[in-house]
């Protein structure tokens, strides 16, 4: 059981495109990217979220979609999975915006950073999310937000949605160094808030990530793919956290 006190950690998870069952995923982080991008999502660092989400807008695949014509169909689709492996790449440090370069360079495109990755990468929060994260800090509990993120995404989540209002801490892969669901990933963060592994609660809605938490004694569970307040506030009430 983990107790309610100013010791007790708890992460709200970031919720990714699709959950259709709850088994630990065999394939690699590279074959999950290249199963989205080959739907022209603009990369796989760019998830859905249970506290934010991607706008949908007719303009957001617009760059996509004509690149991939000018460029031919396969290698077009080669173009999205070199964004999507360099992405991926940069989880834990690596200059995103480097990577991006080189692979505009590769398939000698003539266009910035800019064109291809939208400045505000298309994030939005969910207010009710945020509105249960607040509920559950003035229970007296500790809450931060674990992500993984390259540098770009990363920077712009934590200086520009207002976060540090929201979560006592903010946890991202490309500052830590190791991205979920690394062990490392994990044992950085219970290094900095100084707190055992199982006065934490970690919840997170990929069954690895959560595999990974459990592996160094953290309280982990599985949030549902289509879960919302609702679910977090069943999950909470298994640990003695009532909303």
């Amino acid at each position: 059981m983990v107790r309610r006190s100013e010791e007790t950690c708890f992460f709200v998870p970031e919720r990714r495109r699709s959950r259709r069952d709850q088994q630990r995923d065999p394939r690699s982080e590279r074959q999950r990217a290249e199963h989205w991008t080959r739907r022209r999502l603009r990369c796989r660092g760019a998830r859905l979220g249970v506290v934010r989400r991607r706008r949908r807008d007719p303009k957001h695949s617009s760059w996509l979609d004509g690149g991939a014509d000018r460029l031919g169909r396969v290698e077009g689709d080669e173009f999205l999975l070199a964004i999507a492996a360099a992405d991926i790449a940069c989880l834990t440090g690596a200059d995103f915006g480097a990577a991006v370069r080189e692979v505009l360079r590769q398939f000698e495109i003539n266009a910035t950073i800019e064109d291809v990755i939208d400045r505000h990468f298309w994030i939005e929060v969910r207010p009710p999310m945020l509105d249960a994260v607040r509920a559950v800090r003035d229970l007296g509990l500790r809450c931060g937000l674990a992500t993984n993120q390259q540098n770009l995404r990363g920077t712009y989540m934590r200086t520009s949605l207002g976060f540090e209002k929201i979560f006592d801490e903010q946890f991202y892969s490309f500052e830590l160094g190791f991205a979920k669901p690394e062990a490392g990933y994990f044992q950085k963060i219970m290094d900095r808030i100084n707190v055992a592994p199982d006065r934490v609660l970690f919840i997170d809605d990929h069954e690895g990530n959560v595999a990974g938490a459990r592996e160094i004694g953290i309280h982990s569970e599985l949030f549902p793919s289509d879960g919302g307040v609702a679910a977090l506030t069943a999950i909470l009430a298994r640990y003695g956290v009532r909303l």
